[in-house]
């Protein structure tokens, strides 16, 4: 896998909702599905849209008077990076650490730990 660099929270922003069509889309669909949030205004947009081609996020294409994006990085390979950097950098590679810290925090519950155990379980093949 080739180098992915850190993205800025606006940039990811615009690459979650890529993601999430999971379909080839265009600028105002973008633009449509981000102000779900909160208004955008196009031209920022645009901008931030032509940084994420400039990085090799995205690919583009003009068909008529619009234009349509798609994803060259896949979510679960961005995913995988900034996960490792995290863990490394925050939680010196300690799983254990980790999950206390979110249970302490009461970011996750006794749900969310039987299901991280039920998805150990799965992989290791037993308990």
């Amino acid at each position: 896998m080739k180098d992915i660099m850190r993205l800025p929270d606006t940039e990811l922003e615009i690459m979650k909702v890529i993601w999430a069509s999971g379909k080839t889309i265009s600028t105002s669909e973008v633009k449509e599905l981000l102000e779900e949030n909160r208004p955008w205004n196009v031209s920022a947009l645009q901008t931030l849209l032509n940084r994420l081609i400039d990085r090799g996020f995205l690919d583009s294409y003009k068909e008529g008077k619009n234009r349509f994006y798609s994803p060259l990085i896949q979510e679960k390979d961005y995913l995988a990076v900034e996960n490792k950097a995290f863990f490394e950098k925050v939680n010196d590679c300690s799983v254990t650490k980790l999950f206390a810290s979110l249970y302490d925090s009461k970011s996750i519950s006794e749900a969310d730990l039987d299901e991280l155990a039920a998805f150990i379980r799965s992989k290791t093949g037993g308990e």
